[in-house]
């Protein structure tokens, strides 16, 4: 068994870059590469990229234009169709009040024949809610590269921050009630990158700022049906942090130079600076905009065969103080675990577990019991209101709705005994881009809060992509984890 974590996933992403930036530089024996022909020659034309799924009435859209062989990048935009909607000189759409099929066009400012065009769908999102139901956004990146896309280190962009701004408007329209962004603190400071995901190890005050910034943003949103955004963070330790590379002897961190002392002091000036730029963010009906802080995610603490290295010293050293210093800013502490989640998994009545018998016939649960036990055993704050554990079901067979009501029941039935509460959260899941089967697998979601209210919260995973699936790119239908409207 094993968790599919987001740190592997950026990792794994950041060193496949690298290789193919590696590959591609050659020997020293090839002929250099031929000059490209003068812009002039060729002739000026325009690509416009639009919204790859369909867009609610009066929702926002901010398109780009590209102007190829040009002097200059400028468009100018338009909507062909009149009563089409509206756009900015600066590409923001903002749909009509009348569903339909719309063009926007951009006119290249060099050359005035030269257009291109795309379609916006626009329709109204019908959904309904359940009280005590929240859905959201895993929400990193303004596009579908996290790599360069991810918008945290520079969110002091204007354009960058009026892209975020857009979609944020435009998940709450689709009926988001909150957003899930992770921080991956990457990098050592004074360093530079391309790849605007790698925060600094510890975070900067520029970074600071802007995660401030970005959590007043959410803060300011009202949705089409007067819903209000929270904002959820988890921090991801890779590069710089990863607490995994190396050892507490030779030195921590991707490159093995960080003494224990100095990776809890980085650690601890990281958390003090998220904590200090968000926690006294307000909306403006007095609601506190940052609910849950994660301190770390999928953790598979309590089975040493599997565990990544030294995660059980960075919990033990580290998070007794995060959970302090959060509590006492009105920030809910947590950590989040993996459920195992395939449907033989699911199924597996025979499952004999090596260690606790309270587990047997209850496999989906093997890393979470794992998790908490070692917690509960070493003096770790239990998360108290609320246990939640990421849940990508796979199906050979069984409906999705059949899956996730089995995992609940097997958290009920093993996870009380170790005093956790019967009330569980989903912070990843699949974000499937069939239609179809999304709409089949949020409605699992939908059906299994609307039965049992132990089910208070999911959130669906976009960027980086998960397993078989893409990254996801806004808009995304938000409404398909949530019931038909009444």
């Amino acid at each position: 068994m094993c968790a599919t974590g987001g740190k592997l996933r950026m990792e794994t992403a950041a060193l496949l870059l690298t290789a193919v930036y590696l590959l591609g530089c050659g020997g020293s024996g090839s002929p250099p590469p031929a000059s490209p022909p003068s812009s002039s020659s060729l002739p000026v034309t325009v690509t416009v990229v639009g919204p790859s799924d369909t867009l609610n009435t009066g929702a926002p859209f901010v398109f780009t234009a590209t102007a190829y062989n040009a002097a200059n990048n400028g468009v100018n935009w338009s909507v062909v169709e009149p009563g089409g909607g509206s756009i900015s000189p600066d590409g923001v759409y903002t749909a009509p009040a009348v569903p339909g099929t719309y063009t926007v066009k951009a006119v290249s400012q060099f050359d005035s024949s030269a257009s291109g065009t795309a379609p916006v769908v626009v329709v109204v999102i019908h959904e309904g809610h359940i009280r005590g139901y929240d859905v959201g956004v895993d929400y990193h990146a303004y596009g579908s590269d996290n790599l360069t896309g991810n918008f945290i280190t520079i969110y002091d962009q204007p354009p960058v921050r009026q892209i975020v701004q857009a979609q944020l408007q435009g998940m709450a329209d689709r009926g988001a009630t909150f957003m899930s962004t992770h921080l991956w603190f990457a990098d050592y400071p004074g360093t530079t990158s391309s790849e605007t995901y790698r925060l600094f190890f510890p975070m900067s005050d520029q970074e600071a700022a802007n995660l401030r910034a970005y959590a007043q943003d959410v803060a300011a949103v009202v949705g089409a049906g007067a819903n209000r955004l929270r904002l959820d963070l988890t921090f991801e330790w890779i590069g710089a942090s990863d607490y995994s590379m190396g050892s507490l002897s030779t030195g921590l961190g991707y490159n093995h130079d960080l003494s224990p002392t100095e990776f809890i002091s980085r650690t601890e000036t990281t958390t003090d600076n998220v904590i200090a730029a968000v926690s006294d963010v307000m909306r403006p009906d007095g609601v506190r905009v940052v609910d849950t802080i994660y301190f770390d995610a999928e953790v598979t603490i309590g089975n040493s065969a599997d565990n990544r290295p030294n995660s059980e010293w960075f919990l033990t050293t580290n998070y007794p103080r995060f959970v302090s210093v959060a509590s006492a800013h009105g920030i809910h502490p947590s950590v989040y675990f993996s459920a195992d989640c395939p449907q033989d998994v699911v199924f597996d009545d025979t499952w004999i577990d090596p260690d606790y018998a309270i587990l047997n016939g209850h496999r989906t649960m093997f890393w979470i019991y794992r998790g908490i036990k070692y917690m509960l055993n070493n003096g770790l704050p239990l998360p108290s209101s609320r246990l939640d554990f990421d849940c990508y079901m796979t199906s050979t067979g069984a409906t999705y709705d059949q899956l996730l009501q089995r995992i609940l029941d097997d958290a009920d039935a093993t996870l009380p005994s170790l005093g956790a509460p019967k009330v569980y959260g989903i912070p990843e899941t699949w974000y499937f881009t069939d239609p179809n089967l999304r709409l089949q697998y949020g409605q699992a979601f939908a059906t299994q809060a609307a039965q049992n209210s132990r089910l208070q919260r999911v959130s669906f995973w976009t960027t980086p992509g998960t397993g078989p699936e893409p990254n996801a790119a806004y808009p995304f239908t938000v409404e398909d984890f949530l019931p038909p409207a009444p």
